[in-house]
């Protein structure tokens, strides 16, 4: 498994979709130390690479797919007032198999990167 974690620590996560950085940060830190290839990546002012926003928004199945394109969050707010937590199958995937924050059917509301990496930390 493959996790990464997308902030901009230059710009505030917007209310919609907020997240504590610092927090989730930690966790994929914390998934690292466990043996999990996780990373945050700071996007410090720069734009995400289209690569990696297109990837978040065709990889995943509809129904685990994030907030990201149509139904939220633009590229221009990917890992910046909405940071983006992308959870791959294999270390060499293109495509994420996960993306969040994004709606969850079962929970019925939406599920944000610090509780999807607590989740995952759970399992590692």
């Amino acid at each position: 498994m493959k996790v990464e974690f997308y902030y901009d620590s230059t710009v505030q996560p917007g209310a919609t979709f907020a997240t504590n950085n610092a927090k989730a940060v930690e966790l994929v830190n914390q998934l690292a130390a466990k043996g999990v290839n996780a990373k945050a990546v700071d996007l410090q002012g720069a734009q995400v690479a289209f690569m990696t926003y297109n990837a978040a928004l065709t990889g995943p199945k509809a129904q685990v797919r994030a907030v990201f394109g149509a139904k939220g969050a633009l590229q221009e707010d990917f890992g910046k007032t909405v940071p983006a937590l992308l959870v791959f199958e294999k270390d060499a995937d293109r495509y994420p198999t996960e993306a969040f924050p994004r709606s969850d059917r079962d929970l019925q509301r939406t599920l944000g990167c610090e509780e999807a990496l607590q989740g995952l930390l759970e399992k590692a």
